[in-house]
């Protein structure tokens, strides 16, 4: 049983493009940043951690 609003009606390329990747990562990199204030103390480390390696990451594939 396929269910069609969740089944993609065609594949535009199986590998991603490089700006598709950065937006991604900007978008998680973004995210981390506005919960750090919302989340408790304890796990404030895990989020500084995503957001430090999202944004070097994004950093080193948008440089020229």
């Amino acid at each position: 049983m396929q269910i069609p609003s969740i089944m993609p009606s065609k594949i535009s390329s199986l590998r991603p493009s490089k700006r598709k990747i950065v937006r991604t990562i900007y978008t998680t990199e973004k995210f981390a940043k506005n919960i750090q204030s919302e989340i408790p103390k304890e796990t404030k480390g895990l989020a500084e951690a995503v957001y430090s390696g999202c944004k070097s990451l994004r950093m080193k594939l948008t440089k020229n």
